[in-house]
Formats: structure tokens, C-alpha cells, sequence
């Protein structure tokens, strides 16, 4: 094999709860996250020297570049690739579409080359580069604690669709955490989500959904409007701006996604995805 070409999923936080400040400034963290379809394109070629392109993010601080050079040192390999990387997954909205990319990356060149790491070798490299990235591994429906290194696999989740709204700007995922510790937020309890999850309840499970960052952000005017549309719930995914709102009937979503685009709201309609990889 000389090339690969693959897609990646971007990830929602059906909950999460930040846990607190740990003494080496990283935050502990408990949420259930959940892929779904919306992707990325990621090609990668066998070469004499490496060279990494992205159409809307790249050099050296792309953590999908970061994540190669990462392989490459613990595979005793020289950096021999051409990786190129399409996006489609909105960037720095809480979605971990760089996550993704660098999943994507570690996953393809272990393919690719036949270094035959493990997943939990895999997942171990992905810690050092984002709390996503060991999840985004695998993906499907996960409980991931720590620093998202610990990571509890769930059944599938209730059937539903997913609308994902893009509302504002964030700053860094950094200073969302700082402001974060600033102020006085909620804890969900993750443990209802995972019990919905469990027992495969919809009801449930859109009665779970929280997110510690909601308390940064003021969405009240589009959940208002996403839940007189018809949404069953809406939630902060990740560190925001992203909101997603969960409809057991399609036709209602895609009525608001109609509706949400002639407003000039971006908006995405999307479903569950049980991997974070998928061939093209």
C-alpha cells in the first residue's frame, strides 16, 4: 500500500462536566461524547520527505502535523509522508475537528505503514497531543475521564438527529478554561447521561444533557428558537460556540435547519456515527 485516503468525524459532548484544576494546569474532565457525521477528507501518501498541507490550517502548530511527527518518533521512522487534509468540519467550535485530524493521522499512518500499534498505544500517543484525541480514536459512544485518557466504551446511543448551530466566537480553548475557573459553574452529572445510555432511554437522555461551559455562554435567544422548532434538547458542545439540538423527528429538523438558513444561521444536520474512521 502507497496511499491512503479516509474521512474522520467530528464529536459532540452529549455531557460534560469540568471536575477541576489539576497541579500541572491541566483540567480533569467527565463527559460522554459522541461521534457523528460530519468529516473531514484526510489523504496520505508514502514519500521521500514529508510535507503536510491542510486547505484551511497548516504549518507546525496543526495539531494533525503535530500528531505525525509523534508517530514517526515512536515508530523509529524518518518522516516519509505527504499528508493533505480537507475540511469540513467547522473549526475551533467545539467539535474536535483538529482532534479528529490528528486521530485521523495516527490511525492512517499506522495503516499505512504496518507498524501495527495497538489502540491503547494509539490512544497513549493522542493523550500528549488533546483531551479529544484518544477518543477520537475509536469514537462511537464513550465516557472519557482525566484528561480524556480514560475511557469507558457505552452501548449506542438512542436513535436521533442531530442539528448543530453555530452561534459567536470563542477565544482559545485555553482562556475558556481560565474565564471557566473564574466563574461559577455547573457540575452535570454524568451519570445520568450514562444510565440513559445504558438503558437506552431517549427520554432520559435529552434530560441529562449539561455542559460547565454553558455558564460562558449566553445562548438563550437560539435555544429558544431551536426549542419552538421542535427540539427535544439543546446543549454546549465541548468548550462552545457549537450548540447542538436533539429531534427524535427528522422532518421537524430539517424544517428548523430550512428555516435556521434562510436567517443566515449556519446549521448542520447530522446523525450518530459509530466510528471516528471511515474508508472513502
Amino acid at each position: 500500500m502507497e496511499s491512503i485516503k479516509f474521512a474522520v468525524n467530528a464529536k459532540i459532548n452529549l455531557s460534560l462536566a469540568v471536575i477541576g484544576k489539576r497541579p500541572d494546569g491541566y483540567h480533569n474532565l467527565d463527559t460522554v461524547m459522541q461521534t457523528v457525521d460530519i468529516s473531514d477528507s484526510i489523504f496520505i501518501k508514502k514519500s521521500p520527505t514529508f510535507l503536510f498541507e491542510s486547505d484551511k490550517f497548516g504549518g507546525e502548530n496543526n495539531i494533525a502535523f503535530k500528531a505525525a511527527h509523534c508517530f514517526f518518533g515512536a515508530a523509529g521512522i524518518e518522516p516519509s509522508a505527504e499528508i493533505r487534509i480537507k475540511k469540513a468540519i467547522p473549526a475551533s467550535a467545539g467539535l474536535g475537528g483538529g482532534s479528529a485530524d490528528a486521530a485521523g493521522v495516527l490511525v492512517g499512518l499506522d495503516r499505512l505503514f504496518g507498524t501495527g500499534f495497538s489502540k491503547s498505544r494509539l490512544r497513549e500517543m493522542a493523550v500528549s497531543l488533546g483531551a479529544d484525541v484518544p477518543f477520537l480514536i475509536d469514537g462511537g459512544t464513550q465516557r472519557a475521564r482525566g484528561i480524556g485518557e480514560i475511557l469507558t466504551p457505552l452501548p449506542h446511543m438512542p436513535d436521533c438527529t442531530f442539528l448543530i448551530v453555530l452561534a459567536g466566537e470563542k477565544p482559545s480553548t485555553a482562556e475558556m478554561f481560565k474565564r471557566l475557573n473564574n466563574s461559577d459553574y455547573i457540575r452535570p452529572d454524568i451519570e445520568k447521561t450514562v444510565s440513559a445510555i445504558n438503558r437506552g432511554s431517549y427520554t432520559e437522555l435529552i434530560n441529562s444533557l449539561g455542559n460547565s461551559f454553558s455558564v460562558l455562554w449566553d445562548g438563550r435567544e437560539i435555544t429558544e428558537k431551536l426549542y419552538n422548532y421542535g427540539a427535544d434538547a439543546v446543549s454546549l458542545s465541548g468548550s462552545g460556540p457549537a450548540r447542538f439540538a436533539v429531534f427524535s423527528d427528522e422532518e421537524k429538523a430539517r424544517a428548523t435547519l430550512k428555516a435556521l438558513e434562510a436567517e443566515n444561521v449556519k446549521a448542520y444536520l447530522c446523525h450518530t456515527a459509530e466510528s471516528s474512521v471511515k474508508d472513502l
